[in-house]
């Protein structure tokens, strides 16, 4: 269930900030242009995307085409000398979320587009899936919702 009607819109770029846990199939660390030189470094839920987790049968693979999908959009973006490459419409959400998260009962979705062509970058991760049932799926964005 949405938590309220607030949704939030940025220009967006993956972060390469090392980190302990790595995305996969379903998270991405993004870098969130917030306006009036604000930045923000989110893990980022994709909405309507049920991937297996990475130690799960399927999950690194899920995770790989993931990191191509948004390698792709990047690599576009360097080669003509841009820096945000994605618009991410975020959405606050009420339900279940891993504890590493440290929030209590809210968790952020995210809906991704390649800014230069419009892809939606979550459709193409849950058609992926699509092809491989018997990877089974992991708790998604719309679990959370409705089991909020």
């Amino acid at each position: 269930m949405i938590a309220d009607q607030w949704e939030y819109r940025y220009r967006a770029a993956r972060s390469d900030k090392p980190r302990e846990v790595q995305d996969d199939g379903d998270t991405v660390l993004m870098l969130l242009d917030q306006g009036l030189n604000g930045r923000a470094e989110e893990p980022l839920r994709l909405a309507d995307v049920f991937a297996p987790e990475r130690k799960q049968h399927g999950g690194e693979e899920t995770a790989a085409f993931a990191a191509e999908v948004f390698g792709e959009v990047e690599e576009r973006f360097r080669a003509a000398g841009r820096r945000w490459p994605f618009v991410v419409v975020t959405e606050m959400v009420q339900g279940r979320h891993e504890a590493s998260e440290g929030r209590s009962f809210v968790r952020y979705v995210a809906h991704v587009w390649a800014r230069d062509t419009g892809e939606y970058l979550n459709e193409a991760i849950a058609d992926f899936l699509s092809l491989h049932p018997e990877w089974g799926k992991g708790v998604s964005a719309k679990a959370a919702r409705e089991n909020g």
